[in-house]
């Protein structure tokens, strides 16, 4: 199981959470619902089902490497984001994050 407490801790974190490539909630830590826990977890394994189909299409269409592998990815709206780094989500509010270093911290879980 992944360490969430310690992605939480990115300033303008506000929830993470751990799941399934089926969509299954593994675990959350933050402010969110459990309810809000579980669609977000279907939402982020649909997202990363979506990049990798979209990698390996590009790499297929052009022939060209770089596409692939498709390890993480954000979501964002005007105000919070999704990241995404392998089957772990971290919900952020935009102004208060750097997405590098969460993006970085993601990939150490």
């Amino acid at each position: 199981m992944a360490d969430l407490q310690k992605v939480l801790a990115i300033p303008g974190a506000y929830a993470a959470g751990e799941f399934t490539d089926t969509g299954e909630l593994v675990a959350y830590v933050g402010s969110i619902s459990l309810q809000t826990a579980k669609m977000a977890a279907k939402m982020c394994a649909a997202n990363k089902m979506m990049g990798k189909m979209q990698a390996s299409g590009w790499t297929d269409y052009t022939g060209k490497d770089g596409f692939e592998p498709c390890n993480g990815f954000a979501v964002s709206g005007p105000d919070n984001s999704a990241l995404v780094y392998g089957n772990v989500g971290l919900f952020v509010r935009n102004k208060d994050t750097d997405f590098d270093r969460a993006f970085a911290a993601l990939a150490t879980l």
